[in-house]
């Protein structure tokens, strides 16, 4: 019987065991950012040929070595041992913390490093202190504007992630700059938009995947996301990203928040900001003048509340949700 990954954290050790034995599929885990995680499997000849895609983009071989500060529980601390041993390089791994590399020997260079965004400010902040980056994979949600440039004027090589568990991991990298660039999907990926303007991913091997996330795609390789269809608000008859808001009032608000639909009897449903934080750490009044300034009438948030914490997935991602009181 299959080991439930949902009720069991696994560790490096465990998932090479697995990916090693005779079976021809791994477990993965959804990341439960837009519902409950789902367990799924992916073929082990479809997941190599991912870590293979990914290591002829960062020149990865024998001799380098990979450094995993996110769990294996997920898509992609799995991806990062399959990469190593795809590579027959070296592979080195830590627990999930917001102090990603502090115990690593800083003479010890990491050739492709794996973070989630938040673990991105620490690195950061002690880059002195720690070893010689080639390469950085930041996965797992959208990079804030602020940290974004802080990134790129870091020199960091780093890159931004899109992909989900049913793809094996990214198909496609953008280089963080102070601007957004589009996704360049990887070798033998292309997209296009279906009806809805919603991505859809396909594999030269065959494989397609339709997904919710609305786009405009440039070409067969280049997209950018312009949010989730099933996160439309519809206020007033007008339809509203509220990930588009989010992105314009970024520069506004260094805590971590979201823009959510509440059922309303006026306006079908209402634009609310909801911001992680004290109550005492925000001026309401100036905050949605300001916000006023930035956008269109009916995109304003009709009100703006403060929560201790906003949800998140194990592994840090912000989850939409449909009630904040």
């Amino acid at each position: 019987m299959d080991r439930i990954l949902v009720a069991e954290k696994m560790d490096y050790e465990e998932f090479l065991e697995e990916w090693k034995n005779d079976k021809s599929y791994i477990l993965a885990l959804t990341s439960g950012s837009t519902g409950q995680p789902k367990e799924i499997r992916l073929n082990k000849d479809f997941v190599e040929r991912s870590a293979e895609r990914t290591n002829r983009f960062f020149s990865i071989g024998c001799n380098s070595r990979l450094h995993s500060c996110v769990s294996p529980d997920f898509i992609g601390g799995k991806m990062m041992a399959v990469r190593a041993e795809i590579g027959k390089c070296r592979l080195t791994w830590e627990n999930p913390s917001n102090e990603p590399l502090k115990d690593q020997d800083r003479e010890d260079k990491i050739d492709l490093l794996s973070v989630v965004p938040s673990q991105m400010i620490y690195i950061l902040e002690h880059l002195e202190s720690l070893p010689d980056l080639g390469a950085v994979i930041i996965g797992g949600g959208k990079i804030p504007n602020e940290l974004r440039e802080r990134i790129a004027a870091s020199g960091i090589n780093a890159y931004e992630s899109y992909g989900m568990t049913e793809t094996a991991s990214h198909i496609a990298l953008r280089k963080v700059e102070n601007q957004e660039i589009p996704f360049h999907t990887i070798e033998g990926i292309s997209v296009e938009c279906d009806e809805r303007m919603c991505l859809k991913i396909k594999f030269d091997s065959g494989e397609e995947f339709i997904t919710n996330d609305l786009a405009e795609a440039y070409s067969g390789q280049e997209f950018i996301i312009k949010g989730r269809i099933d996160n439309i608000i519809n206020s007033g008859g007008k339809k509203v990203s509220p990930e588009e808001i989010e992105n314009k009032i970024s520069s506004l608000i260094s805590s971590p928040f979201m823009i959510k639909g509440e059922t309303d009897s006026k306006w079908g449903e209402r634009i609310v900001l909801v911001i992680e934080g004290e109550k005492n750490d925000f001026d309401i009044e100036v905050l949605h003048k300001e916000i006023q300034r930035l956008l269109p009438r009916w995109q304003v948030p009709k009100e703006i509340k403060i929560i201790d914490k906003l949800p998140r997935t194990k592994n840090g991602k912000l989850i939409r949700f449909n009630d904040v009181s």
